[in-house]
């Protein structure tokens, strides 16, 4: 990955980058449950759309009290599968990067980045392949962080983002990576 490609993708993530930052420093401060604000800000920014007023309260109760121990994304997809009856990988995904910044986002660009496939809508054991599935997405960054390529990517993201030590290098990888969706 060339310079020119690396600057492109964090100049076009500069406004998300700024939405990341400000949740970010919201969630340890406000009740998510409860907190308009944030679950604005939030929804904005990982395009958390078009769900029933009972899957919220469900989903913000389960970001806030993940708050004192992070959940892990088997245990969050269980929950939200057996609360709500929907396997929501991507959904799950983004709760529990955003309680621990050191775990991957699961969306269609980062599946295309990691060659996974997300498993079939209606099949008998959806939550169990989304588990493997994620568990792949890890795999990959476990092993594409430490590699020259990355290391690269996020020294350019350090020089360009005045923040960036707020941010964890996966979720810098992250950022370039949706930016480029190759």
């Amino acid at each position: 990955m060339d310079e020119s490609r690396v600057l492109a993708a964090i100049n076009s993530a500069r406004k998300g980058i700024a939405q990341y930052l400000e949740i970010m420093e919201l969630l340890p401060h406000v009740d998510v449950s409860r907190d308009r604000n944030f679950q604005r800000k939030y929804n904005a920014f990982y395009r958390v759309r078009q769900r029933s007023e009972g899957w919220y309260e469900q989903y913000c109760a389960y970001l806030e009290s993940g708050k004192a121990s992070p959940p892990s994304f088997d245990s969050t997809i269980h929950y939200m599968f057996s609360a709500l009856g929907r396997c929501e990988p991507s959904f799950c995904s983004k709760l529990v990067a955003t309680l621990n910044p050191h775990q991957p986002v699961w969306d269609k660009f980062v599946l295309r980045n990691t060659n996974q496939e997300p498993p079939p809508y209606g099949t008998k054991d959806r939550v169990a392949r989304a588990k493997v599935v994620y568990r792949n997405i890890q795999n990959w960054y476990e092993q594409y962080l430490p590699s020259l390529e990355a290391r690269y990517v996020v020294s350019v993201f350090n020089r360009e983002v005045q923040d960036h030590h707020r941010i964890t290098n996966l979720k810098k990888i992250d950022f370039v990576l949706w930016q480029i969706r190759a």
